[in-house]
């Protein structure tokens, strides 16, 4: 049975939530440790060591002598039509970076691997299958990552488009290749929520308590066959993502 979670856990999830969902404006300061305290009906210590965690999120900044702050940045705000077009040189999370006025970086590591289990369902072949795998780590200059996004392509694919084993692989990035090699893509993207690994929470600069979304891609050629995977860990108050339905959307 799963342990409930201590006062200051309860008291960062509440006050993560209204920072999250705008009660608390960016750059707004938050209660002293003394009204927390009083609010919560807990010790100044743990409301302290609950700011603390807090902060670990990078939802406030603690400024000594002054008070926490809740952090002024914007999160990216991702259309989900972003990665299906080009605009300008870009698609996908640069895309939608650059038209909220952030300045996007991409890390970012290419190299052949074996598909594991996860990997190769996803792909339609056997486990062990020799794929190209590039690991990208993205977000915004001077402030910590937003998302990890690791692509696998089939070796075929590859062969016919050497560029995807560049780290830059050009304008609009792999899907622009594809599509000017004759592919007609089709998206399928699944998402869900979790608590982040260790490995995760190294990469991200979050806290083991900071929930991210997981997002599997999955992109189709003219004949329904699954070309390319792409799995992102995104930090879910780093990025905002925006879907539109219905006719002429």
């Amino acid at each position: 049975m799963p342990r409930p979670p201590t006062k200051a856990q309860a008291i960062t999830s509440a006050l993560a939530a209204r920072i999250v969902e705008g009660e608390l404006d960016p750059g707004a300061w938050l209660p002293s440790e003394r009204e927390l305290a009083r609010e919560f009906g807990a010790d100044r210590s743990t409301v302290r060591r609950a700011l603390r965690m807090l902060a670990d999120q990078g939802l406030v900044r603690v400024e000594h002598g002054s008070g926490v702050q809740v952090r002024l940045e914007r999160p990216v705000r991702r259309a989900a039509s972003d990665i299906t077009r080009q605009v300008g040189g870009w698609r996908g999370f640069h895309a939608s970076a650059l038209a909220e006025g952030h300045r996007p970086f991409t890390r970012t590591v290419v190299r052949e691997v074996d598909a594991d289990a996860r990997v190769a369902r996803r792909l339609a072949v056997p486990v062990g299958t020799r794929v190209l795998e590039r690991a990208r780590v993205q977000g915004v200059e001077g402030e910590p990552p937003v998302q990890t996004a690791t692509t696998w392509v089939l070796m075929d694919v590859v062969a016919r488009l050497p560029v995807l084993r560049e780290v830059d692989t050009g304008p609009g990035g792999i899907y622009s290749r594809l599509e000017e090699a004759g592919y007609g893509i089709l998206f399928e993207e699944s998402v869900t929520c979790r608590l982040p690994r260790a490995d995760e929470q190294a990469t991200l600069r979050i806290g083991s308590g900071q929930p991210v979304l997981t997002l599997w891609r999955r992109a189709f050629d003219q004949d329904e066959r699954v070309v390319e995977v792409t799995h992102r860990v995104v930090v879910g108050d780093r990025h905002e993502l925006v879907y539109r339905y219905g006719p002429g959307a």
